[in-house]
């Protein structure tokens, strides 16, 4: 097999739900075009939003 990868289509809300439970991480895909790339900047910006944060005890500050 001359080349490696594989081109699939996939719903924005398959992905996001793959991207939400960590079954699919960002640096195992690559857009190929604007579109998509477009989607998936959306997808993860609003699975930041929708993430719970921890709270840092220091908060960055030296003791």
């Amino acid at each position: 097999m001359k080349n490696n990868l594989i081109h699939i289509a996939i719903s924005p809300t398959v992905l996001a739900s793959l991207i939400e439970r960590k079954y699919l991480y960002v640096v195992d895909f690559k857009c190929l075009n604007v579109t998509a790339k477009e989607t998936v900047w959306a997808l993860l910006l609003a699975t930041l939003k929708s993430t719970p944060r921890h709270k840092s005890k220091h908060h960055g500050k030296a003791s």
